[in-house]
């Protein structure tokens, strides 16, 4: 950036260009032959029927040159409207304090108890509502179009020398100092998005190596403890479990006493069932044997031998019911032995296991003891992954933010291959005719343009009747034209800009300057033996010119 005390470095960009369909060279006094022609024809003649309107002088007619500065800013000049009617809003985010959060982050870093707690109290430091701000730069220019046309257009410049003495140049109303103090503001801003960026990224690499280092401490912690309990459960159990061997031995002895008791009981008992059993088939034959016989003397007509074998028979089933009564006693003996049997069983069973428990209670109350300091470090690794995972992508998410708004610095300048050393000035031409009728006075200003070549269009405008001169010059440009705008305002708006104007052009007004009108007349000719003026036309002109 070029000091208070640097050589400044000013060009100058031409005002026309070749259009593709031209060929032939486009003069400086072809150039400011149209201009005049042009002037000449949107010259108010007076007249009119209805409203009558005086007739126009034009006071003058000059090329004049609008300030634009060029200032470079990191790797993308930017471009400044030296009329200072341009403004840009630059708007960003003020993010929570990333250097207090740092600085508490490896202060507390330092054990893992305070690391925990300051993950517990800044799980939400960054999800605070971002304070929406803005930087007003007065005089830059940023619009992409702008931008565009203007990066093309500059490469055509020139560095003003002598001869373009003839160009009333504008004086800067925004100046370098005042464009360097902005700037320095600018960089100031970028400056505290770069650290804080830097600083988020430090604190995610920091965040996750600090929350890893732990983790780790406590997966060699959780091994530790497992590993001292696995050597006092072993101990224990050498221990226990010899006691536990003669319980179960004793248990063993118990249910074979108990088995053998009951088993000569069942016999007693099954032998009994087994009598019963066979006495009630016994009967059964007998009854069925008794009741033959009484059919047989039945048959026989032995009423005495039919009646006394019924009789055996009605004995015998008395006999059986006895028998069948007292198989049921029997059977429900042996269900009642088998039930005692299981039920002293059980409750053997659940003696051996209460023993057995209680026995186990030391090794019991290790390995809860274990599990619980376990589950404790398992339960506090995994708060810290999680915490910083959460706060790391809060962290992630801030940085990509700052990032947006960074890149929106890019989009204020242009781009180049070579970098900007130096603040340049750059006049964009544009010609400004005045005309006065008695005391009003109005302005037309005419804006870089392409020039064109006679073609059948402004023949026919001729064979109708019509101007042909107006198809000559085509504004080169859509938004680098607009600042037109800004002149007429400031010619109309602004007393001392309009002074300044006025003073400015008339000291290289070309209806003035001898070489200049000469110019002008040899324009004229060379408009009209190309055919965009008529011999008439060209005559007029060169009379109004002398």
């Amino acid at each position: 950036m070029s000091g208070l005390g640097s050589v400044l470095k000013e060009f100058i960009l031409p005002f026309a260009s070749l259009s593709e369909n031209r060929e032939e060279p486009f003069t400086a006094e072809l150039e400011a032959a149209a201009i005049f022609a042009l002037a000449e024809e949107d010259r108010v003649k007076g007249g009119g029927l209805i409203s009558p309107r005086s007739e126009e002088n034009i006071v003058f007619i000059a090329k004049i040159g609008y300030p634009i500065w060029l200032f470079p800013w990191q790797e993308t000049p930017l471009i400044f409207d030296g009329l200072n009617r341009a403004k840009c809003t630059l708007p960003y985010v003020k993010v929570p304090e990333v250097s207090f959060f740092m600085n508490t982050l490896k202060r507390s870093a330092k054990s893992r108890e305070t690391f925990l707690a300051f993950l517990s109290d800044n799980l939400n430091y960054f999800q605070a509502q971002a304070v929406e701000k803005s930087f007003q730069i007065n005089g830059l220019i940023s619009e992409p179009d702008f931008l565009r046309e203007f990066n093309i257009y500059r490469h055509e410049a020139v560095e003003i020398s002598e001869q373009h003495r003839d160009v009333a140049l504008l004086s800067p109303l925004l100046e370098e100092p005042a464009i360097i103090a902005v700037l320095d503001e600018l960089k100031t801003l970028y400056s505290s998005f770069k650290i804080d960026h830097d600083r988020l990224y430090w604190c995610m690499k920091f965040l996750n190596k600090a929350s890893r280092h732990y983790v780790k401490l406590l997966h060699g912690k959780a091994k530790a403890v497992k590993d001292e309990f696995d050597v006092k459960i072993k101990a224990q159990e050498e221990v226990i479990e010899p006691k536990i061997a003669q319980l179960r031995e004793d248990y063993d002895h118990k249910i074979i006493e108990i088995t053998k008791n009951f088993e000569k009981q069942e016999h007693s008992l099954q032998k009994d069932k087994v009598k019963l059993e066979k006495s009630k088939e016994a009967a059964l034959a007998k009854i069925e044997r008794y009741k033959l016989e009484a059919r047989t003397r039945a048959e026989k007509d032995d009423r005495v031998g039919e009646q006394k074998w019924k009789e055996k028979a009605n004995e015998m089933k008395k006999e059986l019911s006895e028998i069948e009564e007292k198989l049921k006693q029997a059977e429900k003996a042996l269900k009642d032995l088998e039930e005692r049997r299981s039920l002293e069983v059980f409750n053997l069973r659940n003696e051996l296991e209460s023993k057995v428990k209680e026995a186990r209670q030391p090794l019991l109350e290790l390995e809860s003891s274990r599990d619980a300091k376990l589950v404790l470090l398992k339960k506090e690794a995994e708060t810290l992954e999680e915490q910083t995972k959460v706060i790391t992508e809060q962290l992630g998410r801030t940085a990509k933010l700052i990032e947006t708004f960074m890149d929106n610095f890019a989009k204020l300048g242009i781009k180049q291959e070579l970098p900007l050393k130096e603040a340049t000035l750059f006049y964009v031409p544009f010609y400004v005719a005045c005309y006065q009728a008695e005391t009003a006075k109005r302005y037309l200003f005419f804006p870089p343009s392409e020039a064109n070549a006679f073609g059948l269009t402004a023949k026919i405008k001729g064979a109708l009747g019509k101007t042909k001169i107006k198809q000559l010059l085509t504004p080169r440009f859509e938004v680098v034209t607009s600042l037109m705008d800004t002149l007429q305002v400031l010619a109309y708006q602004n007393a001392a800009f309009e002074a300044e104007l006025r003073e400015l052009c008339e000291s290289v007004n070309m209806l003035k300057l001898n070489d200049a009108r000469a110019g002008i007349k040899r324009g004229l000719e060379g408009l009209q033996k190309e055919g965009w003026l008529s011999e008439k036309e060209q005559q007029a002109l060169s009379q109004k010119i002398a």
